[in-house]
């Protein structure tokens, strides 16, 4: 079985696809998470930096996840937000994970107008100038004074262009006439709806943009409502997790983690795929039937040596930051867990590439050609995490990948443990499921039971062929 199992991993390295596979995990290290040890070294006198220590023990306190403040905040930048949209016609969302832009019809144009009307009680001049009033507080001159452009004012052309008088302007001594709110300044408005009617009308709006606008309640609240993704001090509670619960690379090697999750949701597959069907290009499952080998040896044989080489470079490639992060550590007497990567990565990624290859192995073995590429395809395509599960802890039953893309945030994994490991079990034990289907198909295969598609074509052409003598 050991010169099966490296036969099977030497013809791995010969893949052109195996390399594909490598050169995206490598790049994808690179852009999404290599950078972050030496930025997060390179700043540990910033107070938002996890390795920060206070010189006085004095932390950033815990804030109220939605309070009265993170209130006001959300509906003036939200509203801030749907202007500039407004005015340039052109709003993102994220149909499957990435931004796209999209025009409204003047019809939904016109139904986001109202909605603008109704939180800001401007009229359509005072919305379409609320990007000109900005830019008018920078305009300052001699006497400590600025020319302001207040709400109502100007007016706009046939084609919806904004346009300005110049005795529409109104100079202002110290800013001291400037139609805006103490709470906002140069905000030009104060919102005129509670927050529950603020929630519905970004409902709205969200139903008219796409799936996952930004101005969907998942989006608002990665924004606007405090949370381990935001750039912000850390507090007392996150300084004790990273140093005494995480010991460092904890939080380094879940972000790591994180930051491959994609890359090992599909390309994995595609490594299995080719293999398979390198033997029947080459004609060799006439040859490879009726060997000796049993089906189990020769199926366990193969997901081992693809499921190996697969997670060899993974094991690899965090190599360079562990080294950096355990002689930092060492050089100030910190506490460090030098087996952090490892134990994550065969906790959070291990799982996901053994059901990604058997997949891909049960269904490459069944039908004998590429369907398994377009499976991997919907399998990338429809089983991401939603947004939600970015910032961690957050975790379902059925997902196939771990998202937790902050170094901060291990109280909140741990209060939800039990659902992570209940969810690595499953997808550990359907892909130990779809291997012993695998068994069972290649092996009813060998024994004539399930017929190869080129051998049906020859048996059928013979009779034909026969016949017509």
């Amino acid at each position: 079985m050991k010169r099966l199992f490296l036969m099977e991993c030497r013809k791995i390295t010969r893949s052109v696809l195996y390399w594909l596979y490598l050169a995206a995990l490598v790049v994808t290290v690179m852009q999404n998470y290599e950078t972050t040890v030496e930025n997060e070294l390179g700043q540990t006198d910033n107070p938002a930096s996890v390795f920060y220590i206070a010189e006085n023990g004095v932390y950033a306190e815990n804030t109220d996840p939605l309070g009265e403040d993170t209130e006001h905040r959300m509906m003036m930048e939200a509203t801030k937000r749907l202007m500039e949209n407004y005015r340039s016609n052109s709003y993102e969302y994220y149909p499957f994970g990435y931004v796209k832009r999209k025009k409204l019809s003047e019809k939904e144009q016109a139904a986001v107008l109202s909605y603008l009307k109704e939180l800001t009680g401007l009229e359509e001049s005072g919305i379409i100038g609320t990007e000109e009033n900005r830019d008018a507080e920078d305009i300052q001159i001699s006497g400590g004074g600025a020319f302001v452009l207040n709400p109502g004012q100007g007016g706009t052309f046939g084609n919806g262009q904004f346009i300005a008088e110049p005795e529409d302007w109104e100079y202002v001594e110290n800013q001291s006439g400037l139609s805006q709110s103490k709470e906002n300044p140069g905000s030009g408005f104060e919102i005129q709806v509670p927050f529950d009617r603020f929630k519905e009308i970004m409902d709205c709006v969200n139903n008219l943009i796409g799936r996952n606008s930004y101005f969907s309640r998942t989006m608002l609240s990665m924004y606007y409502c405090p949370n381990d993704l935001q750039d912000t001090p850390i507090t007392e509670q996150q300084h004790r997790e990273f140093y005494e619960k995480d010991h460092v690379t904890g939080a380094f090697a879940r972000y790591f983690c994180d930051s491959i999750s994609l890359i090992v949701l599909c390309l994995p597959a595609f490594v299995m795929i080719d293999l398979l069907l390198k033997d029947k290009r080459c004609r060799m499952n006439p040859l490879l039937y009726p060997r000796t080998e049993s089906s189990a040896k020769i199926i366990i044989t193969r997901f081992g040596a693809v499921s190996c080489m697969i997670m060899l470079p993974v094991l690899i490639l965090p190599v360079k930051s562990l080294l950096t992060l355990v002689l930092y550590c060492r050089n100030r007497g910190i506490p460090v867990n030098r087996f952090a990567f490892a134990a994550y990565i065969f906790a959070w990624i291990f799982p996901t590439v053994l059901l990604i290859v058997s997949i891909a192995l049960f269904v490459t073995v069944l039908t004998e050609n590429y369907s398994a590429v377009l499976l991997s395809g919907a399998i990338w395509l429809f089983c991401r995490p939603s947004v939600d599960k970015l910032a961690g802890g957050n975790y379902g039953l059925f997902d196939l990948i771990v998202r937790h893309n902050t170094l901060k945030g291990y109280g909140r994994m741990m209060e939800n443990m039990h659902m992570l490991i209940l969810n690595r079990v499953l997808v550990s034990a359907t892909a130990l499921l779809f291997v012993g289907f695998t068994i069972i198909v290649y092996d009813a295969k060998r024994k004539g039971g399930i017929r190869f598609e080129r051998r049906k074509f020859f048996h059928n052409h013979s009779r034909k062929h026969s016949h017509a003598l």
